[in-house]
């Protein structure tokens, strides 16, 4: 029998017009609220860190093609200028990326906000770190490009190429392209290893 019809049976049988839902009814129907919510609640929670990260990527790849055509354009086939340290805002900002870009290694350095990347510069210009924190997880995604090849390891590279990394549970303070560290196993040289 459907529910109309036994509230309509109901109002006629009691001569009631105001009888109303019975408790029963009434803990069915949020049993059954509660029931989608659980389902639904987790399902959206793994979609918004998925989304989240795949910003973060996004920023990265963004900033590396920035980084690219500063270091073509520029004429000095070097990132040497490309970070400025001493202001906490990167040189990157005037090939026009659309993302913020801060440097240095305090927590003013640290990739904080939506499109906000950390950069650092390294040997001499030879390869840039950038870093950026998808908020949800706290992910700090990176990228490592190393033009030539460096003296001494940096984020366990030092061969030419563009190396990609995750570093897992970090936070807004501490997602820094300068001191950020992370594990060779969370490093790839094809594309942003899994999460």
């Amino acid at each position: 029998m459907f529910m109309t019809e036994r509230l309509e049976d109901r109002t006629l049988a009691s001569g009631d017009a105001e009888a109303g839902f019975t408790l029963i009814e009434l803990l069915v129907v949020l049993l059954v609220i509660g029931i989608l919510l659980a389902i639904a609640i987790p399902t959206f929670l793994s979609t918004t860190n998925t989304a989240n990260n795949i910003s973060a990527q996004a920023d990265l790849k963004t900033a590396l093609t920035g980084a690219d055509t500063y270091y073509t354009t520029t004429g000095l086939q070097s990132y040497a200028y490309l970070d400025s340290s001493s202001a906490g805002t990167s040189g990157i900002s005037s090939v026009g990326t659309g993302l913020t870009y801060v440097s240095g290694n305090s927590v003013r350095a640290s990739s904080s906000g939506p499109h906000v990347v950390s950069v650092y510069v390294a040997g001499g210009g030879s390869a840039v770190v950038f870093t950026s924190l998808a908020h949800s997880s706290l992910d700090c995604w990176g990228i490592l490009d190393v033009k030539t090849t460096l003296a001494s390891p940096l984020d366990n590279e030092q061969a030419i190429g563009t190396y990609f990394f995750v570093v897992k549970n970090s936070s807004s303070s501490t997602c820094i392209a300068q001191t950020v560290a992370p594990s060779l196993a969370n490093t790839s040289a094809s594309a942003f290893p899994k999460p």
